[in-house]
């Protein structure tokens, strides 16, 4: 035991109890995705220890990411991440051109046995991006000229316009995260209250004008979930939606309900042959179907704690690009894995997004890593502030 406690402290640099939700939380997506993907044994017999055998493959890769991040020193790791950023732009430009298409949108790019999603790049590079210029003007909130707020929403909106054109929510995610930062990182509030009103109105511009490969999708999913929520559809109407955009919802909120009091246990979901991204998209209704509704209290209780310990670090971290960056990144997978979960409920129109760490996911996987291994880097300012006070 000793070994491999020292082997993990070698390997790993931070906050421990970060590094101890990352790994609870992966070890819970290992079992699901194996139980999730238990449909496709039809395909021939090992074809789910093939997706196993690549998942694990993928998280080995991305513990060692997190690793080698953990314990780089964060402002020289992130010099050139402005130029990362604009080769995000042209990656997700030749994805949406030339990409491979799934589920009516181009949003990656194939490398070999993988497919990278330029998205998940972007919106790693932009937060940190957006941290750096926040955290120069920490001092002097007065810095933030016109020039200055120009930068800040060309940035924005060219990643943000890039990632609508094929992920919707993606797109959301980004922008109310560098929303947060801009709070976090001073910026006048009249300044947030005017990049709001013009992001607001431009999309919903965008999405009325059709623009973007699931502009319609957006609407039909948007319009939907008004009506079953606030509306009062006819019999006709809710029978065509039940065979059409509400058939994942009610499957999941069936897989839910059978389960939540009544765990069937692991591998013994139903709904998993139903649910058509039953180890990503819908993968809570799985958990909650297999484990009961304790696991599916608990799930979201993780991501608290690991919201909360990666907000700790603008507490303690001796440099206002710690606080920052450490705050969006883990702003960025929380909310994220929230979005997942409150689809899964019928809380918010249904969107494709997955819950890091547990939902199945190739590069989006590594970059999730990534970050958190950045959020690991900064917490070590904590060790360093405790030896400066004494």
């Amino acid at each position: 035991m000793n070994t491999i406690s020292e082997r993990i402290k070698k390997h790993f640099d931070g906050d421990v109890h970060i590094l101890l939700i990352v790994i609870l939380l992966s070890i819970v997506g290992v079992i699901i995705q194996f139980s999730a993907k238990g449909r496709l044994t039809m395909g021939g017999p090992f074809v789910p220890l093939q997706h196993l055998v690549k998942s694990l493959v993928i998280l080995v890769g991305g513990f060692y990411a997190m690793g080698v991040f953990s314990r780089k020193d964060y402002l020289k790791s992130t010099k050139y991440v402005d130029l990362a950023l604009y080769g995000s732009w042209l990656l997700i430009g030749l994805a949406y051109l030339y990409g491979k298409e799934a589920g009516g949108a181009s949003r990656w790019l194939q490398l070999g046995p993988l497919s990278f999603m330029p998205s998940d790049m972007s919106k790693l590079c932009l937060t940190i991006s957006l941290s750096k210029m926040f955290a120069a003007r920490q001092a002097d909130p007065e810095a933030y000229d016109p020039a200055v707020l120009f930068v800040i929403c060309f940035k924005l909106g060219v990643t943000c316009f890039l990632i609508f054109l094929s992920n919707f929510s993606t797109s959301v995610i980004v922008f109310v995260t560098s929303i947060v930062l801009m709070i976090f990182g001073r910026v006048p509030y009249k300044a947030i209250a005017i990049v709001l009103g013009i992001f607001i109105s431009t999309g919903c511009g965008l999405i009325i004008a059709g623009v973007g490969q699931r502009a319609e999708t957006i609407k039909h999913r948007i319009e939907v979930y008004v009506k079953r929520m606030f509306g009062h559809p006819s019999k006709e109407e809710i029978e065509l939606d039940d065979q059409g955009t509400n058939y994942q919802l009610k499957q999941s909120l069936y897989a839910i309900a059978t389960g939540g009091l009544q765990p069937k246990g692991p591998g013994n979901s139903q709904f998993r042959f139903h649910l058509s991204q039953a180890e990503s998209d819908f993968v809570y209704a799985i958990i909650v179907e297999e484990w009961g509704i304790v696991a599916g209290f608990l799930l979201p209780a993780m991501f608290m704690w690991l919201f909360w310990r990666g907000a700790l670090a603008i507490s303690y971290s001796a440099k206002p690009l710690g606080g920052l960056m450490s705050a969006g990144l883990t702003f960025s997978i929380v909310s994220q894995a929230f979005l997942n979960m409150f689809v899964a409920v019928g809380a918010i129109p249904v969107t494709g997004q997955p819950i890091p760490l547990v939902s199945a996911g190739g590069t989006s996987l590594i970059f999730t890593m990534i970050s958190i291994g950045y959020i690991l880097s900064v917490t070590r300012d904590k060790e360093k502030t405790k030896l400066a006070r004494t």
